[in-house]
């Protein structure tokens, strides 16, 4: 029997023509809607059928459910002036429920259709519709998403998995390239880090289930990460839900200047009732020409009266990559001597000085698991203890020769063979090049666990949650990196470089054959351990109060977080037995491909010979008293400590009221952070490496401030202001000083305890138009002024007798970020059979920087921010009709610059790249699913550049296809 909420008065069954005006940047959007009429509400949190009730009531409009419809499920606060439907859709977004409107004028809310799981099904009934859409699959997706971007007070995007296993990408960060104003930076192929609206991953706070997460750390090379994360260290299908918050709420962890991604794990009470799903699907990238598995599983139970539920998932896959490089590219400005006789006669050119074709395979396996324990004996209390806990192994085998690498320039050139085009040095033969062919094998290892309970208790309007977490990155090489090194002269050789995007360069030894083993003499063997742990604890209270008027709702509360990052590295040259030597065949192993840089313009040896690790390391001799050896000056400048002790508390109000017929909702609040900061390693005076440590303390006030203005139901504006923070690098915080291996070009790299974190004032506004079920238009703009920024300066440093090109971390002036966003989504459910199973999405994103930097010399220079991409965008088109899914997606990013100002050679520039990659499904049964998926289906290739579009780098990590099954019962 139905349930009827009734009230005498007359149903209205007037409408009201109401039309909208939004401006994006020249363009112009108008619209008119017929619209119920509108009541306003003021609705706490609480179970949805209570809810209900009381919109009929403050409403005056019949609103029919079974209880059993709406058993267990909860409401979120409303407040603010809307139509009574709209209203309803609002507390049912992302349940199984439906609302329409019967002939009479009340409002009927049902279930799903009977026999879909709840998980798989989303609704979106817009006013004045006759009838019920239902979505499935990647619609229902992009459907429950865009509802809850459409209620959020704040600038959101989400980007949701129906089931374990059907996230809509090999991996989350390749899922949220397709968020308006995302991009991704890739390794091997696999998205690791995240960019949002151009900024750099360093500008991005990464949580799980809302909580701090510890980061793991680079330790394959020189290089750190320091705040960022790894999304590869994750399997994304452990996740059901990605959220990427653009604009900041009082409530949530600052340190991001960029956004917050907040991931989320499946939860059993979620799930309503017991599911077990599963996936089995075998990879094949076409360069590493192998299969890898990929397994996932996860069980859920949930009791029958919905009070108590747990779950487990696993996922195990292997990966295997092969890039082929062109890397370690350098240009300098000098003269050199075009005629041979000994004299500068040229003018300052542009001179090539190194180039490094580079063979680099990878093969990865990873384990995670996710469990969950959820108890909610009512409405009022709910429990919830959850873990996670993943391992990331890398098998690293990389194979590389120099060559061009300028030792003999700018006096080596062979008299007339210089070919200078607009004061570049684009070819030549040189006397006598160097040459050095490296082997590097290791073993890298990612290890990541989080541990928490949270509690929430609401009685009498009072919300009370309490969280407490404590998780542990920890990245190390359980084998030790060994670079086998052999370095000698060549001879005569002959260099033509192209443009970056035309060709790869043309590079031909006219003396010597890279393959002969016995070509070069040893140089050295390099070893390194290297270990980082990254440790978070944190533990918050929130305090919600709701309230009737214009203010619905106060929060308040508080956090302590604590982290602590040591960072270990050890390094040692092996030279006795080695250096000079030369070595027979016998150490040497076959070239393990035929088709290095097949497929790209450009001549240059693409075989070289392979050193035998095992063999060369046993011709090493006195290893054994190295490593017994204490750790030397090298080592101790290398190696740091960071602790971060924040304590943290906000207060934030939520309201809502009518302004003129126009429904105003939003938050307003203010968040403190006081932040105490210890950095610990070790300064070199040039004869000793002395520890040293830092301390710092500072403070932050974080105001913010989110609106809402809904014109109609279909058509809503949002404006955002706040202030917000991102902390330095950890890495940039450490008294470290790292010398690098290069037998020509001397580099150093160092940290700087004394950085102050990044602030920023930041403004949004955007436009939303929600003109069919699961369809929208959105443009935006944003704004972000930065102070304190850090960039990287590079300048002269002398250490033992020997001058380096020492790069270090040193906060600037201001600078700025500004951009549009543009964001479209449609399923066409009013084209006839079949074509109502269509779909699109596209955004567009384009961001403007500029920045005072400091020179070394004295003075200030403008320039834009580097890792900004000033243009992206993603294209994808769908197809969903009974048993057949079909998606194909595009996404491309614009040029990235990695060095500004001055020479503009401290770094290559990444050039434009875009990605092309589809999925297709096929339904057997009702739960049996069979997909084909592949990865950069158009064969992308990565370029690198300097100044005027000169070549700088070039790597290729070829297609990738992926077939399976997945099951769900």
């Amino acid at each position: 029997m139905n349930t009827v909420i009734t009230n005498r008065r007359r149903l209205r069954r007037s409408f009201v023509l109401g039309a909208a005006v939004a401006a994006l940047s020249t363009a112009f959007l108008a619209t008119a809607a017929t619209a119920q009429a509108r009541v306003t509400l003021h609705l706490a949190a609480q179970p949805l059928g209570k809810a209900l009730e009381a919109l009929a009531r403050q409403s005056g409009t019949d609103i029919l459910f079974t209880p059993a419809a709406v058993a267990g499920m909860t409401a979120p606060a409303l407040n603010g002036t809307m139509a009574p439907q709209a209203a309803v859709e609002r507390l049912i977004a992302g349940t199984p429920l439906t609302v329409r409107r019967e002939a009479n004028g009340a409002l009927l809310v049902s279930g799903a259709v009977v026999g879909t799981a709840p998980q798989t099904v989303a609704t979106e009934a817009l006013q004045n519709d006759t009838a019920e859409i239902v979505v499935t699959g990647y619609a229902s997706s992009l459907t429950t998403a865009l509802a809850q971007k459409r209620k959020a007070t704040n600038v959101i995007d989400v980007v949701k998995a129906e089931d374990i296993g059907k996230f809509p990408a090999q991996n989350i960060a390749e899922a949220l390239q397709r968020v308006p104003g995302v991009s991704i930076v890739r390794d091997r192929g696999e998205g690791v880090f995240v960019r949002i609206r151009g900024l750099g991953a360093n500008f991005q706070v990464v949580t799980l289930n809302d909580r701090s997460v510890a980061v793991n750390e680079n330790v394959r090379d020189s290089g750190q990460s320091g705040r960022q994360f790894r999304f590869d260290t994750l399997p994304s299908e452990l996740m059901s839900a990605v959220e990427v918050i653009k604009s900041p709420r009082a409530s949530l962890d600052e340190g991001g200047i960029g956004g917050t991604i907040n991931l989320r794990t499946f939860r059993p009470l979620d799930l309503k009732k017991p599911v077990l799903s599963l996936s089995a699907t075998a990879s094949s990238p076409r360069l590493a020409d192998t299969v890898d598995p990929r397994l996932s599983g996860m069980a859920s139970w949930a009791s029958p009266d919905g009070k108590i539920g747990a779950l487990i998932a696993a996922v195990y896959d292997e990966r295997t990559t092969r890039q082929d490089r062109i890397t370690g590219v350098g240009w300098a400005d000098g003269k050199i001597d075009t005629d041979g006789n000994g004299s500068l006669d040229s003018a300052t050119t542009l001179i090539p000085t190194a180039i490094r074709p580079t063979l680099e395979r990878e093969k990865r396996d990873r384990i995670g698991l996710n469990g969950e324990v959820q108890w909610k004996p009512d409405d009022r209390f709910e429990l919830n203890v959850d873990g996670l806990w993943s391992r990331l192994n890398v098998a690293y085998d990389e194979l590389t020769y120099s060559a061009a690498d300028g030792a003999g320039l700018p006096r080596g050139i062979v008299p007339g063979s210089a070919v200078i085009e607009n004061g570049v040095l684009t070819g030549a033969t040189t006397t006598a090049s160097t040459t050095q062919i490296g082997r590097e094998t290791s073993m890298l290892q990612y290890k990541n666990w989080l541990f928490g309970t949270n509690a929430r208790w609401q009685a009498g309007g009072w919300t009370i949650a309490a969280d407490g977490s404590i998780g542990q990155a920890y990245s190390n090489t359980p084998e030790p990196i060994y670079r086998t090194r052999l370095l000698g002269t060549v001879g005569a050789t002959t260099f033509d470089f192209g443009k970056a995007g035309d060709r790869l360069p043309n590079v031909t030894l006219l003396n010597a054959d890279l393959s002969n083993p016995a070509l070069l003499p040893g140089r050295r063997i390099e070893y390194r351990v290297n270990d980082s742990k990254d440790r978070e604890r944190a533990a918050k209270l929130d305090i919600t109060r709701d309230l009737s008027g214009v203010f619905s709702a106060l929060h308040v509360g508080a956090k302590y977080q604590k982290r602590t990052r040591a960072y270990n590295r050890r390094d040692i040259n092996f030279t006795s037995g080695i250096t000079g030597k030369s070595f027979d065949a016998s150490y040497f192993v076959p070239f393990p491909v035929d088709d290095f840089l097949d497929g790209a313009k450009g001549d240059l040896p693409t075989t070289w010979a392979m050193p035998d690790p095992a063999k060369f390391l046993a011709a090493a001799t006195g290893k054994e008293a190295l490593l017994a050896a204490p750790l030397a000056r090298g080592d101790l400048r290398n190696s740091y400590a960071i602790g971060e002790e924040i304590l943290a508390g906000y207060g934030m109000a939520d309201f809502a009221f009518p302004v003129g017929g126009i429904a105003v909702r939003g938050d307003v609040g203010v968040r403190y952070a006081r932040t105490r900061q210890t950095s610990s390693g070790y300064a070199d005076d040039g004869k000793v490496a002395l520890p040293v440590s830092y301390e710092k303390t500072y403070d932050n006030f974080l105001p913010s401030l989110n609106l809402v203005a809904e014109f109609t139901p279909k058509l809503q504006m949002r404006f955002a202001a706040s202030k917000v923070i991102t902390r330095p690098s950890l890495a940039d915080l450490a008294p470290r000083l790292t010398i690098n291996s290069s037998p020509t070009v001397l580099t150093a790299v160092g940290g700087n305890p004394e950085l102050k974190p990044f602030e920023a004032w930041q403004y949004d506004g955007t436009v939303e138009w929600y003109f069919a079920p699961g369809s929208a238009l959105v443009g935006g703009v944003f704004y972000k002024d930065i102070t304190t920024f850090v960039f990287q300066q590079t300048r002269d440093f002398v250490l033992d007798g020997q001058t380096y090109r020492l790069t270090a971390p040193k906060n600037g002036g201001d600078a700025y970020v500004a951009g549009v966003e543009i964001a479209y989504q449609q399923l066409f459910k009013m084209l006839p059979a079949p074509f109502d199973g269509l779909g699109a999405q596209a955004n567009y994103t384009h961001t403007a920087t500029g920045g005072t930097y400091a020179l070394a010399t004295g003075g200030t220079f403008r320039d834009g921010l580097v890792d900004v991409a000033k243009d992206s965008f993603n294209l994808t088109a769908f197809y969903e009709k009974e048993r057949v899914g079909a998606r194909v997606s595009y996404s491309w990013r614009g040029n990235v610059l990695r060095d500004v100002g001055g020479a503009g050679l401290a770094a290559n520039n990444d050039s434009a790249f875009g990605s092309l990659d589809f999925d297709m499904s096929y339904k057997v049964t009702p739960n049996v699913t069979f997909v084909v998926q592949g990865m950069n289906v158009a064969g992308g290739v990565q370029w690198q550049y300097v100044r005027d579009n000169q070549f700088a780098g070039y790597t290729d990590y070829g297609r990738t296809f992926t077939a399976g099954v997945r099951a769900k019962f």
